[in-house]
């Protein structure tokens, strides 16, 4: 037995001794380059500079940003929010602003960051919120990056900070954000406020097809185009927003996002268009609310590589948000299109959708090559089935 026991020590001695130098090691050159941007280690050129893994842990990193800098203003909602909306805006600047769209994001989800920057920065003076169909969509569910445990806290969780620091993962999301930025490779990344951005500011591919590609993802996923239904749960994750809004006097703008013609018509030829009539008529019922979804004369820019407004048919440009931002604040006025921009109440609604359809009808009779993508890419998804 004494034997045995003097084995085990001295395997285990052993094997410390060959695997903790390793770890450790690994470990501080996690911590070195920051892949995540949440242990806020010195950027160093071609090294460190471009964490373009930050794209795929955007729950991680704002949440932890939120903690460090305690941000005054905020600006919620889905990926469209996330690369469409600066905090920089003259609007909202000299409040601290921080970007906390979420990539994907359903309403309850916005709801829990909403409430962890809440429980960060209790002076929250401004809140902008954009929403879409999807987010209220009862089979979204909840990303795999989402975490509960890690919202309502005041530093980095023990799990995160194992993780960030000692996992494989981080190891080799390390060494990617290395290679990438010796090779000043990369696509997407983040402005230190939070605001996603493309990195040299062009696509990575024809525009088209970067309509393709995203409309089929929207035709082809349960949580958004292919099955829908209006949730209840994220109906009352938006109502608690605005209700802890007022509670607490904090000046609230929602809107609807202004994604391309080409989006709506997709949902139109999902067979949605009533649920999406049927989730406008819910939210008015809620609070009023800008409606920037309709045929107008910047979500029907023509599609083509040279675009000014559009990254692909989901996500608007910087520029569209700055606009949009002037709409809900009442800024530089004279610079938006007089058809941008529809404010919505109980009262207005239905006289709304009706001209949405008729603007519709018109758009669809002029531009009967973008129905003819949309129409193609929905029959390619049934053909999957």
């Amino acid at each position: 037995m004494n034997v045995s026991r003097k084995a085990y020590r001295r395997f285990n001695l052993t094997f410390l001794a060959i695997c903790l130098p390793g770890l450790l090691s690994a470990g501080l050159f996690n911590v070195a380059v920051d892949p995540y941007g949440v242990a806020y280690s010195p950027v160093r050129d071609n090294f460190n500079n471009l964490k373009i893994e930050k794209f795929n842990n955007v729950r991680l990193f704002k949440a932890v940003d939120v903690i460090r800098l305690r941000p005054k203003s905020i600006l919620l909602g889905s990926s469209r929010t996330d690369i469409g909306l600066d905090p920089n805006h003259p609007a909202i600047a000299n409040q601290n602003s921080y970007n906390l769209g979420l990539v994907g994001a359903n309403m309850y989800e916005v709801r829990r960051y909403f409430e962890h920057a809440l429980t960060n920065q209790p002076d929250i003076k401004t809140v902008v919120l954009g929403i879409d169909f999807f987010m209220f969509n009862e089979y979204i569910q909840n990303s795999p990056d989402f975490d509960e445990a890690r919202l309502d806290q005041k530093t980095l969780t023990l799990r995160d900070s194992i993780n960030v620091s000692f996992s494989m993962s981080a190891l080799r999301t390390s060494l990617a954000t290395v290679k990438s930025s010796a090779k000043s490779d990369a696509y997407y990344l983040y402005h230190p406020n939070g605001h996603r951005y493309v990195y040299g500011n062009k696509p990575d591919q024809p525009l088209k097809n970067k309509f393709r590609n995203m409309l089929t993802g929207f035709l082809r996923r349960n949580g958004y185009y292919a099955k829908h239904q209006i949730s209840q749960k994220h109906l009352d994750a938006l109502k608690a927003v605005v209700e802890t809004c007022k509670e607490r006097n904090i000046e609230l703008k929602i809107f609807i996002s202004p994604s391309h013609a080409a989006q709506f018509n997709a949902i139109k030829e999902a067979g949605l268009w009533s649920n999406f009539e049927d989730w406008k008529r819910e939210i008015v019922k809620i609070t009023p609310i800008w409606d920037f979804s309709s045929y107008n004369s910047i979500t029907t820019e023509p599609i083509s590589d040279g675009m000014k407004n559009y990254w692909d048919s989901s996500h608007y440009r910087k520029e569209v948000g700055d606009l949009v931002l002037n709409r809900l604040f009442q800024m530089q006025e004279e610079a938006i299109p007089n058809d941008f921009g529809v404010l919505l109440t109980t009262d207005t609604i239905e006289a709304h959708l009706k001209k949405v359809r008729t603007d519709q009808a018109a758009w669809e009779k002029n531009n009967p090559d973008v129905v003819k993508l949309v129409q193609d890419v929905k029959r390619n998804v049934d053909g999957e089935r």
